[in-house]
């Protein structure tokens, strides 16, 4: 008797291709719209828009392309798999399906998800190099977020066993061939072959053509990125690591030492970083030369001026808390009563970049870049004492190295080394960092001159710092954190800010009682602003730049020399220097009034650099598109649009909840695009400045 050999159904993929393909178009387009309102609606940041119908059409077809391009290779790779393991055709389907599936689900989740919390300007490169590395990200991300990401991985889990059911069903075997399986394989091979050319076409000759659909492609589709990175990888013919279609562009592909961001050598005739033509030293003010060649330096340290010198960080805390209310209640009366005893505020302080690690050795350095010594190292020169007390640890961001407390400090408290911490938290709230201060004020000799460095840490994000309640019943979870409760946000980061003012007011009594107060320059300064859905979708930090998350509060008690009218952090250590000088040589000193340098990104790979003037203007360029605006208040440019802003929530019921659309209002300031930034004079200064910074400090000279 003869054996009947098993039906062997063939593959057919026209349903699998077609109903993924359909499925990513949709989701992604929703999922754009939905993050960055490409098609029209209200968010800052994202100025990328097609509001025409040409623009709508076109960039649709081109995503389409995308995704078919993909979409074919995901099933071919599939059924050549499944083939080689002789599975059943339903099956390979099954997996093909759901693992698609299951992928798009995830990145659009963690785009979402990171959407909600940072923003569309947030960077993985940028935020990890803000926050001291990948894994101490990862770290904090647990740290912040672990109940989220635990709860996110369940629902993960049982949306893949839901999809694994759904196409079980889906792709079980039918008696009758639908319209889709009949689809010749021919023809979908033509498909994806012809999307996966016309991709390659797109991110590479077409892009200079369609800057915005490319760069929104590249930089919030997985689909874009893929593309992106292979034209790149593969039109990186000199090994440099920029390809001549990346964002930005190398123009000489086949020259290693010319690419974006190389130092571009002074007077030497080659244009190293594809900008503006060679860098001339001739272009570059003698005021500004001076200002960037003096950065980092010791000084000669001849000082007849020994006054106690207390330096004091205060973690997101905004400009605006100084003048901030709670039903009535100020939030920062103990910096406010410093003022009026004859401190000053100062209102013209910026962070260069919206991150406690650049602004805490900017401050120590002097300098954007490490000099090989701060102020630690200054004054146990000069025979001080040199004391820390850290409300976060010292090790997370390399602090203890990176400023020198490791090597120069004689006094050196952090959470590490806080006995009431039982709990081993990485951060203790301000209070409890005070006991271990006055503890060490207390008994402190102050034959001694001192230089004391306080760290509040306690207004960090997401906010929930072990600190009793003042202006709300109960702080804000984290879960919570959302446009619609930003009044219950906005009580409990008012709230921390709240008690780390409390802890500022405890240092000045403790410094008074030991009757160093009226010896002793004293420095208040946040480390950088703090977005609360200021604009109705950023919050945080670090991830845009602009006063929200740049403008710091300061203020100064004892200083004897004037205080510039602009500053930022790398200015803090030539401003202590100058004010302990004689008053013969104090006498001496004038301030240049200068922009604000300010970027994102890496110190030495910023996606964009921006100038903030006094006035309160701002220019910006962005490297990737090569493009730049102008913003400010009462300014008038073709192309402007107003700026919007949701206003302080200091009377709103704490459980009240609001809609953004219905709150956010006209600010009062105003961007435009700058058409031919390479030939607007400010854009010029403002690279002309970068570059020079970066290779002054950056080249073996």
């Amino acid at each position: 008797m003869t054996q009947e050999t098993p039906e062997v159904r063939p593959i057919r993929p026209g349903r699998l291709f077609t109903v993924l393909w359909a499925f990513t178009v949709l989701i992604q387009l929703l999922s754009l719209q939905t993050r960055l309102a490409i098609f029209g609606g209200t968010g800052w940041l994202t100025y990328i828009k097609f509001t025409s119908f040409p623009a709508r059409i076109g960039f649709v077809l081109v995503l389409a392309m995308l995704c078919a391009a993909l979409c074919g290779i995901w099933t071919a790779l599939f059924i050549f798999i499944g083939k080689k393991l002789k599975a059943a055709p339903e099956k390979i389907s099954r997996w093909c399906a759901t693992c698609w599936i299951v992928f798009m689900a995830v990145d659009l989740l963690f785009r979402h998800k990171i959407g909600e919390l940072l923003g569309n300007a947030f960077s993985f490169f940028e935020f990890a190099t803000g926050v001291g590395g990948v894994w101490r990200m990862i770290e904090q991300a647990f740290q912040w977020y672990g109940d989220v990401i635990l709860l996110g991985t369940g629902g993960v889990i049982v949306f893949t066993a839901a999809t694994w059911a759904f196409f079980k069903w889906f792709f079980k075997p039918r008696p009758k061939l639908s319209t889709l399986d009949r689809l010749p394989k021919p023809v979908l091979v033509a498909i994806t072959l012809v999307s996966l050319i016309f991709g390659l076409l797109f991110m590479s000759v077409m892009a200079p053509q369609f800057p915005a659909t490319h760069k929104l492609l590249a930089s919030e589709t997985i689909f874009g990125a893929t593309f992106n990175a292979l034209v790149n990888v593969s039109s990186d013919f000199d090994g440099d690591g920029y390809g001549a279609f990346d964002l930005p562009p190398d123009e000489m592909p086949f020259d290693a030492s010319m690419h974006p961001h190389a130092l571009d050598t002074p007077n030497d005739g080659i244009d190293q970083d594809l900008l503006l033509g060679d860098l001339q030293t001739s272009d570059i003010p003698a005021t500004t030369k001076a200002y960037i060649e003096t950065q980092g330096l010791a000084n000669d340290m001849s000082y007849l001026d020994r006054r106690h010198i207390i330096v004091v960080l205060m973690e997101s805390v905004r400009h605006d808390m100084l003048d901030a209310h709670i039903d009535g209640n100020p939030v920062m009366p103990e910096l406010n009563a410093l003022v009026e005893r004859g401190g000053i505020r100062v209102d013209g302080a910026f962070a260069t970049r919206g991150f406690t690690q650049n602004s805490v050795t900017q401050t120590f350095w002097g300098s954007f870049f490490d000099p090989g010594h701060s102020l630690v190292d200054d004054f146990k020169a000069l025979g001080y004492h040199t004391a820390v007390f850290n409300g976060e640890n010292l090790s997370d961001e390399g602090f203890d190295e990176s400023v020198g407390w490791n090597r120069a400090g004689d006094t050196v408290v952090d959470p590490k080394t806080i006995a009431a911490n039982v709990n081993h938290h990485q951060s203790v709230p301000a209070l409890m960092l005070m006991d271990e201060a006055e503890s060490f004020l207390s008994t402190y000799d102050t034959a001694q001159p001192l230089f004391l460095y306080v760290f509040y840490q306690d207004p960090h994000f997401p906010y929930q710092q072990d600190n009793p309640p003042v202006f709300t019943d109960r702080d804000i979870k984290r879960t919570e954190i959302a446009v619609e409760t930003r009044p219950r946000l906005w009580r409990t980061y008012a709230n921390q800010v709240h008690h780390l003012d409390m802890a500022a007011g405890r240092l000045i009594h403790a410094l008074e009682k030991k009757d160093m107060l009226d010896n002793a320059l004293v420095i208040f300064i946040s480390d950088h602003g703090e977005s609360l859905f200021d604009d109705g979708y950023l919050l945080g930090h670090g991830i845009a730049i602009g006063d929200v998350m740049t403008h710091t509060a300061m203020v100064v008690y004892g200083a004897k020399h004037d205080i510039p009218e602009m500053l930022s952090h790398p200015d803090i250590r030539r401003f202590i220097h100058q004010d302990l000088r004689s008053a013969q040589t104090r006498a001496k000193i004038r301030h240049t009034e200068r922009p604000i340098m300010q970027f994102i990104g890496a110190t030495t790979v910023p996606s964009a650099i921006s100038h903030r003037y006094a006035d309160g203007s701002r220019v910006t360029y962005e490297f990737a598109s090569r493009s730049a605006w102008r913003e400010g208040v009462a300014a008038s440019f073709e192309g402007q649009q107003q700026l919007l802003v949701i206003p302080p929530h200091e009377n709103t019921p704490v459980d009240a909840r609001i809609e953004a659309s219905h709150v956010i209002k006209e600010s009062g300031r105003w961007r435009a695009p700058i058409k031919e930034p390479l030939k607007d004079a400010q854009i010029q200064q403002l690279i002309r400045e970068w570059e020079y910074m970066q290779w002054y400090h950056r080249a073996d000279k």
